[in-house]
């Protein structure tokens, strides 16, 4: 089998991908299904993501083709169950969006900034669904397998678009103030630890789950990205990590064994080594 050879690269990765899946295709790519391919098209995603932090432009046009292919293959599936083809996935979108973007393509007035357009967005988008599918509750539209972060942030802003939120961002500390208490109170004044850790406990759980979700609701209230910025803080915290393992290397010495407050005295290092780079 010689790979295509059409004018258009459009085409073909789309025969690509139906040769793959071809009888006298890819073994492996034979095998997959919807949902055994769900694990790959979040890893490219993420990767597309960590390429646009990174300013890489090379291998974010990479990234961008392996995503691209994840949204190829799924139609291939859909086409072979008679569900849908690739066309009728490009022309839905470009109609929705066409569709959900009248002050660009019908000159309708009253938009005057992004938060006009996601006002609009949101009324478009619920006037699509009436009819289709009957909801008891505005969270009903919410997937289930979002990532918990996104899913809860969706939770408050849906909620927050009903009235039902904090006036100011500054009121939910005292809120969050109160479930630290709480989650205190449920660890308790002298936990058995074993191993640097307290054992599983779901009231412990719980509380811990209600800070996670106010400081999500508290990022939304700042205009930030709760994800974003814990990945952030992820990177942050590597790239210190990583100067204190290098110091530890300069010295010949392994951090294993070392106590807490020497290695401290290494971090204030590689903090400062930061700083003035």
């Amino acid at each position: 089998m010689l790979p295509p050879h059409f004018p258009d690269p459009l085409q073909n990765l789309l025969q690509l991908t139906r040769d793959l899946r071809s009888p006298e295709g890819c073994p492996w790519d034979q095998g997959q299904n919807h949902k055994s391919v769900i694990p790959h098209l979040l890893e490219e995603t993420y990767e597309v993501v960590d390429t646009i932090e990174r300013n890489d432009d090379p291998h974010m046009r990479e990234e961008l083709g392996d995503l691209l292919f994840q949204v190829v293959f799924h139609c291939q599936l859909a086409e072979e169950r008679g569900a849908f083809a690739w066309n009728d996935v490009v022309r839905e979108v470009f109609e929705k969006l066409v569709r959900r973007h009248p002050h660009v393509y019908k000159n309708t007035s009253g938009i005057q900034n992004a938060e006009d357009v996601l006002t609009q967005w949101d009324d478009i988008k619920r006037q699509e669904k009436q009819g289709k599918r009957s909801a008891n509750s505005i969270l009903d539209e919410i997937p289930n397998s979002l990532p918990a972060i996104l899913k809860s942030e969706k939770i408050q802003s849906k909620v927050s678009k009903q009235g039902f939120d904090w006036e100011h961002p500054l009121d939910l500390f005292t809120k969050l103030k109160e479930e630290i208490s709480e989650l205190e109170e449920a660890i308790g004044p002298s936990p058995e630890i074993k191993n640097k850790k307290i054992a599983y406990d779901d009231h412990i759980e719980e509380e811990l789950g209600d800070i996670f979700f106010l400081l999500v609701n508290l990022a939304r209230k700042l205009s930030l990205d709760p994800e974003t910025t814990l990945r952030k803080a992820n990177q942050k915290f590597e790239r210190r990590f990583k100067i204190v393992e290098e110091l530890l290397r300069e010295k010949g010495e392994e951090m294993k064994g070392k106590p807490l407050a020497e290695l401290d005295l290494y971090w204030a290092k590689a903090k400062e080594r930061l700083r003035s780079s």
